[in-house]
């Protein structure tokens, strides 16, 4: 029996971004799974190819990976840029060429961009008209504008090109709540729209009535993740600490520990599944001093089982019910957590910081569904089209007929603007136009041209 789809959707995310322990990849497992409720199919267009287990895991819960073949190489980038980043005109053009590839063998009903250099690309086939092509906000300086005033990974005129981008009229910005779309706005977008994360994790949903013991801390180490006045109220307060970070952060705070003599600890690199719920559950604070922060998920996965705790500079906080957290100068953290520490599981859970989470979490998928439900797509009144010799083709049969040699962006569009007569049916690697009302596939490809493996 071949499965089938009511949409499919192109999620372009960088395999840099493909791991375990950034809000990026949590992202694309949560999407996968969404989209497995909803019964839409999900090709994650990266900019090259990958290995990471993080990748063959996501590809496990029904995504299909997909990357260019001959990628360019990012060495020069690396090497003109020096210890800052900017612009990566090389990643543009490999996801300009993966998004391109994956147009050859499927239509899609929705792009979403998640990493900076998938925008311009995705921008550069005037796609917007024909299907939503959404630049996602993972990166705080796109949200928060002040952010200049904390150095950030990327420079100036990187957060200024792509910043002025999210305004073109021609790009949907999705972001994760309305207090981020309120920023981006006032900021100058006109489009934008609401359009949650759901939860990765779902047994994270889930009440813990178990064992419970430290304070946890969710991140890399880098500057704007503040680290450092984590382990500062860990020293104060002499509560074991819990770390949850990816490998390079492990081997960072083990020697930051051994240096402040702290020796009650446990790390936990790039966990996910039951081993990450665990870990969470079985903490009893979660303290995130993070300066810098888009819409932290990490936040999300933690405040509804545990007292959390923010400093008073953490802006980012905001997109959350203060009833459900406390935000304090970092000089009051340490004494408020140990007050807070003995705490009884079925108080917390009774407070309804739970409830609150999966009230945001039960919304998500509808606001996906009402996005392309509402979208108006373009219903060309011409047969002069060459899809329309045809009663029921597969899509990437009839791209191959046309015999280009190279198929342009206009072949594509010209598709897109006949679809609305044809019946769509989309399968795990193909896409089908029939003008048969009861059509059903009978063959599926099992290869693609360029299949991550």
């Amino acid at each position: 029996m071949i499965k089938k789809y009511n949409k499919r959707i192109a999620f372009v995310i960088s395999d840099q971004h493909l791991v375990a322990h950034g809000g990026i990849g949590q992202f694309a497992k949560g999407f996968t799974e969404m989209s497995n409720r909803l019964n839409w199919k999900v090709d994650l267009i990266l900019d090259k190819p990958s290995t990471n287990v993080f990748g063959k895991l996501v590809e496990s819960l029904g995504a299909r990976i997909l990357a260019p073949k001959t990628p360019m190489s990012y060495r020069d980038h690396t090497g003109i840029v020096g210890h800052t980043d900017s612009m990566n005109f090389e990643k543009m053009l490999n996801f300009r060429n993966s998004i391109m590839q994956a147009l050859n063998t499927n239509l899609y009903d929705m792009i979403i961009c998640n990493s900076l250099e998938a925008m311009p690309a995705a921008l550069s086939f005037n796609l917007n008209n024909h299907i939503p092509v959404i630049f996602y906000t993972h990166e705080e300086s796109m949200v928060f504008r002040d952010t200049r005033k904390f150095k950030g990974v990327f420079n100036d005129s990187a957060n200024e090109f792509f910043n002025n981008l999210m305004n073109l009229e021609n790009m949907t910005v999705g972001t994760q709540s309305q207090r981020n779309a309120d920023e981006i706005k006032n900021a100058g977008s006109t489009n934008v729209e609401v359009l949650p994360m759901p939860m990765s994790e779902r047994e994270l949903l889930k009440e813990h009535h178990g064992k419970r013991e430290g304070v946890l801390y969710i991140g890399r180490w880098e500057d704007r993740k503040n680290p450092e006045a984590f382990l500062k109220i860990i020293k104060e307060t002499g509560l074991p600490a819990k770390i949850m970070t990816n490998s390079n952060g492990a081997k960072k705070f083990q020697a930051r520990l051994k240096e402040l003599e702290i020796t009650n600890y446990e790390i936990r690199e790039s966990i996910v599944g039951k081993e990450k719920v665990d870990f969470i559950q079985s903490s009893r604070i979660h303290f995130n001093p993070s300066l810098r922060e888009n819409y932290p998920f990490t936040f999300f996965e933690c405040f509804g089982h545990m007292p959390s705790f923010v400093i008073d500079k953490s802006e980012w906080v905001t997109n959350f019910d203060s009833k459900f957290y406390t935000r304090l100068p970092l000089n009051e953290v340490g004494d408020a957590i140990v007050k807070a520490y003995d705490y009884d599981t079925k108080d917390w859970y009774a407070k309804g910081a739970l409830e609150y989470v999966k009230s945001l979490d039960n919304g998500t998928s509808q606001k996906w569904i009402d996005f392309l439900t509402n979208f108006k797509i373009p219903q060309s009144k011409s047969d002069a089209a060459k899809i329309n010799e045809y009663n029921t083709t597969k899509y990437a049969d009839f791209i191959t007929e046309l015999e280009r040699g190279f198929v342009s962006i206009e072949d594509i569009l010209s598709v897109l603007n006949n679809r609305s007569k044809f019946k769509i049916v989309y399968t795990d690697h193909d896409t089908y136009l029939s003008k048969d009302a009861d059509f059903e596939p009978q063959e599926e490809s099992g290869l693609a041209l360029f299949d991550f493996n």
